[in-house]
């Protein structure tokens, strides 16, 4: 396992679902809610149909509420889209095709922060619109 995703799984573990936050800033981008991310800002940035994907997924255009069940297999998880991982390195993001999502018909890139969120890079990343907390 590499450096960072090392540190990643340590400090911050593996859980079974995720509840992420997205907000759209003043800037009209897209940033992961990473409260205390210790590096620059800059690196929370959706980007590569990340952004378009938390549009399409937002209520109000402001904020994206998104429950995620990382994966190492294929599984059955009603009610959830599912991102298939394709080409990736640690250093360079993952590439994911979105499945299951009428309407939203596009890969997306995931950045390395990915690796802070979830510990890992996981080959299938099941998504639905989630609630505010």
């Amino acid at each position: 396992m590499g450096g960072a995703q090392a540190m990643a799984k340590s400090v911050f573990g593996r859980k079974k679902e995720y509840k992420l936050k997205f907000n759209h800033e003043a800037d009209g981008l897209w940033y992961v809610d990473f409260p205390n991310w210790p590096f620059d800002h800059h690196n929370l940035l959706m980007v590569a149909g990340a952004d378009k994907l938390c549009a399409f997924l937002s209520e109000d255009d402001v904020t994206s509420h998104v429950d995620v069940i990382p994966s190492s297999k294929r599984e059955e998880h009603p009610g959830y889209a599912c991102l298939v991982q394709g080409e990736h390195s640690l250093t360079g993001g993952s590439f994911y095709t979105v499945t299951g999502l009428p309407g939203f018909e596009r890969d997306i890139w995931l950045c390395p922060v990915t690796l802070f969120v979830l510990g890992r890079y996981p080959k299938y990343i099941y998504i639905k619109k989630g609630q505010p907390s």
